[in-house]
């Protein structure tokens, strides 16, 4: 027997497709976890079993009550962000991206929050004016 903990891999990385029961669309690029429940959901930085529930970044819009492809480690190509090429993302306060390091007092972030880097912003291969996310997501700590 062979255990597979993803549902496929690919030459962008290991991608998992699962339900989004989260309320609203969940957009290309945002971080996601597993709920209770087993389906996606927005990340909340103050709260633990969100955190440690992490497990990748949505690789497309993904409407609610909907089946889309997640990350966790690889790229997703051509992402919408204001970060610059080479910035270190973060998960924001809100569950989004952002390439401002969080701390107390930036941002929303209070203490007891945790910080979280998703990846690093780089040039598409294809189209070097396009930026790609490489993902390597690590709990860095609670603030």
């Amino acid at each position: 027997m062979t255990y597979k903990p993803y549902s496929s891999l690919t030459a962008s990385g290991v991608s998992d497709d699962r339900v989004n029961n989260s309320g609203s669309s969940i957009f290309k690029g945002t971080p996601v976890r597993i709920n209770s429940s087993g389906e996606l959901d927005i990340i909340d930085v103050s709260v633990e079993s969100s955190i440690t529930n992490v497990v990748g970044v949505a690789a497309a819009d993904i409407l609610n009550t909907l089946k889309g492809a997640t990350v966790n480690s690889g790229k997703i190509e051509n992402i919408t962000t204001s970060a610059d090429f080479g910035d270190t993302i973060y998960i924001s306060k809100t569950g989004s991206i952002t390439n401002i390091k969080p701390d107390v007092g930036v941002s929303g972030f209070i203490i007891g929050d945790f910080v979280v880097m998703v990846g690093v912003i780089a040039k598409n291969e294809a189209t070097p004016a396009n930026k790609d996310l490489i993902i390597n997501i690590t709990i860095i700590g609670q603030l």
